[in-house]
């Protein structure tokens, strides 16, 4: 069966939804997702952390590479504090090439989510061969390094082909985070049939747009947060629709010393809140693929086609 990626995500609005709940008496999920990356001093193919000047970009290379270096293991002590599990957006060549930071997750059991191998090699153009070896080379460093294989992938520079759902799951993934377009886990149909699930990642709360680029500061920063899962509960206090949200970083912006007072705040408030599951983007789609998966695709299948309903 051939799967067009507009046949990906079938559209159905979420109050026609068959009902979405998360365990336990949770309403909405929230993952945290830190981005520990690896870019290249001088990377295949050029391009540069930035944008600034072609390789090698010393000024923001060297930005991204004190997220290694010294954020990270600020941020890590904050995680630690407030015991926030975490969905790592790995670049998978860290696994290798810096071995303290791979310790230190995996010592903390955090979940391992690919972000391909640099941040500087984009999936873009890739024949689907080349993207199948991409896949295999994810999944051996991953047993590698970290013994157990990968469940998702945020692609390297949010990239992706016309391939990459069906690669994903020849591969064994389960989840995909690349399609921000929703607020609860959704089916991405591949052409063999084999289940993939979007999950939420987030433009929105995500330290890189807002502070990085955009320059808001950190109290907006938690107001944001705390805005986006306050709305969310009371939405699913109204429909009965179970929600999920996640909070983005990158240690080389929120492991800034500046930044930890924002950190702790986001995070002891996120700990405080009745009917949040803090989860991991594994966990969420364990549970979806279980309980929702199947019913939901049906549904949105039938509100396309109603012949699809007695298929």
């Amino acid at each position: 069966m051939t799967v067009l990626n507009n046949q990906r995500l079938v559209y159905q609005p979420l109050p026609l939804r068959p009902r979405v709940t998360l365990p336990g008496d949770a309403r909405v999920a929230v993952w945290h997702a830190p981005n520990v990356e690896h870019y290249d001093y001088v990377p295949p193919g050029q391009g540069s952390p930035q944008g600034r000047v072609p390789a090698p970009d010393v000024q923001h290379y060297m930005h991204r590479d004190a997220g290694n270096r010294t954020a990270f293991w600020r941020l890590l002590r904050v995680v630690d504090e407030f015991e926030i599990p975490s969905t790592v957006s790995l670049s998978l060549s860290v696994l290798e090439e810096i071995p303290e930071v791979r310790d230190a997750m995996k010592e903390r059991g955090w979940e391992v989510m690919s972000h391909g191998i640099s941040n500087l090699r984009p999936l873009y153009g890739y024949e689907a061969q080349a993207e199948r070896e991409f896949y295999a080379q994810n999944q051996a460093l991953a047993l590698r390094y970290w013994g157990k294989a990968i469940k998702g992938m945020l692609g390297p520079k949010v990239s992706g082909t016309d391939n990459t759902c069906d690669l994903m799951a020849e591969a064994g993934m389960t989840y995909h985070a690349d399609w921000i377009h929703d607020e609860q886990p959704r089916p991405l149909r591949t052409s063999t049939g084999a289940r993939l699930v979007s999950v939420p990642y987030s433009y929105m709360l995500n330290d890189v747009p807002l502070l990085h680029a955009k320059h808001y500061d950190g109290d907006y920063f938690v107001a944001m947060v705390k805005a986006q899962v306050t709305r969310l509960l009371r939405d699913a206090d109204r429909d009965g629709q179970a929600r999920v949200t996640c909070v983005a970083t990158h240690p080389f912006v929120t492991g800034q010393p500046w930044f930890t007072q924002y950190l702790r705040e986001i995070f002891g408030w996120l700990r405080e809140q009745d009917g949040v599951w803090l989860s991991t983007a594994g966990e969420i789609t364990d549970h979806y693929l279980e309980h929702h998966y199947d019913e939901q695709l049906r549904s949105a299948l039938a509100s396309q086609d109603p012949t699809a309903a007695r298929a």
